[in-house]
């Protein structure tokens, strides 16, 4: 009885997820037009990324195409996504720390894939053993990297001033259970005798209770990480007449200004419009 009980629970966990993740990714997707940044170097500029060029430097460059590469935008995009490149860059001493938290996370999601693909193959025909040995060394150092990682990013938002405006109770309780499931496979790994057999157990774990907390947690930045690379830091399309864009930046400058400041005449009715020409006028 316990059998199908579960499988039930699963599918409504699993559905729970799907709705969820796609509900808070389109409201991401949806929110309004970003401010334009315009900062070079933005890498799928062809040639000029390198040394912090940018289109805008081409004599009369509206009447000219942009030049893009997918392969330096793909590179960069994996380092950033593998290696951590900005915190490394911005903040080595949490590095230490994050990069084995989330590469350990890409090992366990590695060895999660192998042994559903193997599961798979079971069900069309015969699996292939070889995928749950590859699985196992693959969850042995992913459960090790977390571990340290997970402990390490407690302890240095519990300690460090400089990540206190940034740590709240939320962001402790997901690292936290981060670390909980990083122990619990470790000692399963440890304890089973035959841990590469009853990984079944793990993949169902990783379809269940994980993926039901996931979109209510804050690890749906690597959804929002997307738009804040691809639609704020490298949204580098001009501004065309009758465009899009236009369309929905005169949108947003139609909206009535709610906040005031000593720079400002604001009186909760006018626009940016508004605003914007009393302070030319001026």
């Amino acid at each position: 009885m316990l059998g199908p009980i579960l499988i039930v629970v699963s599918y409504l966990l699993l559905a729970t997820f799907l709705v969820a993740f796609v509900f808070r990714a389109v409201r991401i997707a949806r929110l309004p037009v970003h401010l334009r940044w315009e900062l070079a170097p933005v890498p799928h500029e062809k040639g000029k990324s390198q040394y912090g060029g940018s289109y805008f430097e081409e004599y009369e460059w509206w009447t000219k195409p942009r030049a893009k590469s997918i392969v330096n935008e793909l590179s960069y995009m994996v380092q950033e996504i593998v290696l951590l490149k900005s915190v490394w860059e911005h903040n080595r001493r949490l590095w230490w720390f994050s990069f084995p938290f989330h590469f350990g996370m890409y090992l366990l999601i590695t060895a999660a894939l192998l042994l559903i693909l193997n599961a798979v193959l079971e069900l069309v025909g015969s699996g292939w053993p070889a995928l749950h040995t590859a699985a196992l060394p693959l969850a042995a150092a992913g459960f090790a990297l977390g571990i340290i990682g997970a402990i390490g990013l407690l302890v240095k938002r519990l300690t460090d001033p400089q990540l206190k405006p940034f740590t709240t109770p939320a962001s402790l309780f997901n690292l936290a259970l981060l670390l909980a499931v990083f122990a619990s496979g470790g000692y399963a790994l440890l304890t089973v005798g035959d841990f590469a057999a009853g990984s079944s157990g793990f993949v169902r774990a990783l379809l269940t209770v994980d993926m039901f907390v996931l979109p209510f947690s804050q690890m749906m930045h690597f959804v929002a990480k997307y738009f804040t690379y691809h639609q704020v830091r490298w949204d580098d399309t001009p501004l065309s007449a009758d465009s899009r864009m236009e369309r929905k930046v005169l949108d947003l400058l139609g909206q009535p200004v709610t906040w005031s400041g000593s720079h400002l005449n604001t009186d909760g009715k006018k626009n940016w419009v508004d605003i914007a020409t009393e302070v030319d006028a001026k």
